[in-house]
């Protein structure tokens, strides 16, 4: 593995009042029991938080002050907001996103490193993730996506072709594009159309990077009115740029929307079915 300073990175790490303070612990351990240790870890504190999640990033300051640097809001201004702020504030070439109540295979900075250091072309890596409800290591089901920048680009116009959770990001790729906005729910999503049309370049690796906590109530946020107009403006969006056609942004519109709007039970299920195991193979020959 390289020791190039271009390959230094920062994880971006954002945390509000509503995080367990355990799970936030284990992530924490995590990121540092890496066979590539972070060159900074910041942390944005998302509005004031509890007392025990305070302690806990005492403690993992006290363990690391030269690594681990907080950021904190007076404010809750929600996550694509925390994620604008940061990437602002880092201090290396390289974001890696990572969120609270997640679990990083160990492995996976030195290999998402070592792959931008090989392919200097690239500005979004990322990977596939694996979910679990109480134990990362018991896999309830992986989510795999597209590998290469003409799949990845192909996926984007019918739905988000990264794990958000996985991804390396160069900084300054970002912040041409405009960096993450406020918006309202698929943050991650609107960041990577616009990227994309502004000529970044995007892979996946075909492996899992990180364990991400999930469970029945994972449909239930992605439902409901507040998302269903999050993704028509999103839509609208695309369309409006040239990335998606008319044809695209009406089927978009029309099954996304539905899906939001349905039972969680229904959700649940077609998310089961369309948005985890082998998801790469969906929107082939479709665009």
């Amino acid at each position: 593995m390289t020791d190039d300073a271009s390959t230094d990175f920062t994880v971006l790490l954002p945390t509000y009042a509503g995080d367990d303070a355990g799970e936030l612990d284990t992530a924490l351990a995590s990121c540092f029991d890496q066979t590539r240790r972070p060159d900074e870890l910041l942390v944005v504190e998302d509005g004031p938080l509890t007392d025990t999640l305070d302690a806990t990033l005492d403690e993992w300051e006290r363990r690391y002050p030269d690594t681990l640097r907080r950021h904190a809001l007076a404010e809750n201004g929600g996550l694509g907001n925390a994620l604008r702020i940061g990437v602002d504030a880092a201090r290396n070439p390289w974001v890696a996103r990572f969120d609270a109540d997640d679990y990083n295979v160990r492995t996976r900075f030195e290999t998402q490193c070592r792959y931008v250091a090989d392919n200097p072309d690239v500005d979004v890596l990322g990977g596939y993730i694996a979910e679990f409800a109480d134990d990362p290591e018991n896999v309830l089901a992986r989510r795999e996506v597209p590998t290469t920048h003409t799949e990845i680009e192909r996926m984007a116009r019918f739905r988000s072709p990264m794990n958000h959770g996985t991804v390396l990001l160069r900084r300054e790729a970002v912040l041409s594009a405009g960096n993450y906005r406020p918006v309202t729910r698929m943050e991650d999503y609107d960041l990577w159309i616009r990227l994309l049309c502004d000529g970044a370049r995007f892979a996946n690796l075909p492996e899992v990077l990180v364990h991400v906590r999930a469970g029945d109530e994972l449909a239930g946020r992605r439902g409901g009115l507040e998302y269903a107009r999050a993704e028509v403006r999103r839509q609208v969006e695309f369309y409006r740029r040239g990335f998606t056609s008319l044809p695209v942004f009406l089927f978009n519109v029309a099954t996304r929307t539905t899906l939001r709007l349905v039972p969680d039970g229904i959700r649940r299920r077609v998310y089961a079915r369309f948005a985890r195991e082998q998801s790469r193979s969906v929107e082939r020959g479709q665009s």
